[in-house]
């Protein structure tokens, strides 16, 4: 069935329930069909892989891709229904994937239409960084960012294009066991990152390079690294991606940084989406800074008045009110600390007052207590006589006075 025309294949049963279609893409290990879905009354897209050979890696391989894209759910990734074996041929058994239909060109077909504005290109840059910083976040890898891969979408009538990321088919997990040949180098020979063509262990980065490529292309309309996969491979381990010179800065800052030969210099794809939302609402259309400073909180710390003299409180008024201030030996307003010191000065007063006149008050009816017992006790006392204990100071004084206000 490897060598059979798609065509033949047309009109098929797939699953039980997946009758095929016209061919939609096509690769070295699979082909896309557009399918009709009967048991839902709905299309789907139709990954249909080459039957099984008896590699027992290249199972397990097809396996994980499955099971990667069950786990995904994002809205700039293409989702995924459902996932079999097709069995039509025991002998031959082939793993089929179901996932929705997306109805547009890919980014392949609209470079090479024209070159793509840098507001668009903001747009889908972001999208897919984006959907690359959700599948990091899992911790897997595409492998196999291209324009080919990333589709455009129109959700609502009059609104930019929307990426779409798809075909998970090379993904691996972060640390898990390569589940290629060991020196088999996956990937799309135009678009690897160093660290790909040289096969050293992989990280996120590498999709980064990878997407810093694809932008660049946009931008120029032509591949950066062509020729044939050793030409592409080594071409970008002796020379740097070649940035048009009128390229805004913030651009080529982006995609330099995006494409350094140290995959640790690269931004993550978190950082990479907020820099190309920016250009978003940026009139210049260009992304915002890929790593600004956090604004930093400083403790709380008590505040002390600063150590200001009447005399230079007054020289800074003078000089305050210019010409007309008024001459020297004038009253001005006092300082807010001469200020405070007087209204505490006043605040003290007070309080002193209101403590003697309780006092007074306190010790007027104790006297006046002591008074009427001793009438009762002594007849010989005038009648209008008050003998008072003695008191001395000033509450003394205060007593004498008010002996005299109340005399007749």
């Amino acid at each position: 069935m490897v060598a059979e025309s798609p065509s033949s294949i047309k009109n098929e049963v797939v699953g039980g329930r997946y009758r095929l279609g016209e061919v939609i893409g096509r690769g070295g290990m699979s082909s896309v069909y557009c399918a009709r879905d009967e048991n839902l009354g709905r299309d789907v897209a139709l990954k249909l892989f080459a039957p099984q050979a008896p590699d027992a890696d290249e199972l397990k391989r097809q396996e994980a891709e499955i099971q990667l894209l069950a786990t995904l759910n994002h809205p700039g990734l293409v989702t995924l229904f459902d996932a079999g074996i097709d069995t039509r041929i025991p002998d031959e058994p082939r793993p089929f994937l179901t996932m929705e239909l997306v109805e547009g060109q890919d980014l392949r077909a609209r470079i090479r239409h024209s070159t793509v504005p840098l507001e668009e290109l903001a747009v889908i840059g972001a999208g897919i960084a984006d959907a690359l910083a959700y599948v990091h976040g899992l911790g897997i890898i595409h492998r196999d960012i291209k324009p080919g891969n990333i589709l455009l979408v129109q959700i609502r009538p009059g609104e930019p294009l929307r990426p779409k990321l798809t075909d998970f088919g090379i993904a691996r997990i972060v640390d898990s066991t390569r589940l290629t040949a060991t020196g088999t180098m996956v990937g799309t020979a135009a678009y690897l990152s160093p660290e790909q063509a040289l096969g050293q262990p992989l990280a996120p980065s590498t999709d980064i390079y990878s997407l810093g490529l694809v932008l660049l292309e946009c931008i120029k309309g032509t591949v950066e690294y062509p020729g044939s996969a050793v030409e592409s491979a080594v071409a970008r381990l002796h020379r740097a991606p070649e940035i048009p010179e009128d390229l805004p800065s913030e651009w080529a800052d982006l995609i330099r940084s995006m494409t350094a030969l140290e995959p640790l210099e690269r931004p993550a794809a978190a950082d990479i989406e907020t820099a190309l939302r920016q250009a978003l609402v940026s009139p210049a259309s260009t992304p915002g800074e890929l790593a600004p400073e956090t604004t930093r909180v400083l403790p709380a710390m008590p505040f002390h008045p600063p150590s200001i003299t009447a005399e230079e409180s007054v020289d800074e008024l003078r000089e305050a009110a210019g010409p007309g201030a008024a001459p020297a030996g004038a009253q001005v307003p006092a300082s807010p600390r001469e200020a405070l010191s007087q209204d505490r000065a006043k605040d003290s007063k007070k309080r002193t007052k209101r403590f003697w006149l309780a006092a007074v008050l306190a010790l007027v009816v104790v006297a006046a207590a002591v008074a009427a017992a001793l009438m009762t006790l002594s007849s010989q006392s005038p009648p209008d006589v008050v003998p008072y204990p003695t008191v001395t100071g000033v509450l003394g004084e205060h007593l004498e006075e008010l002996q005299k206000s109340v005399e007749p």
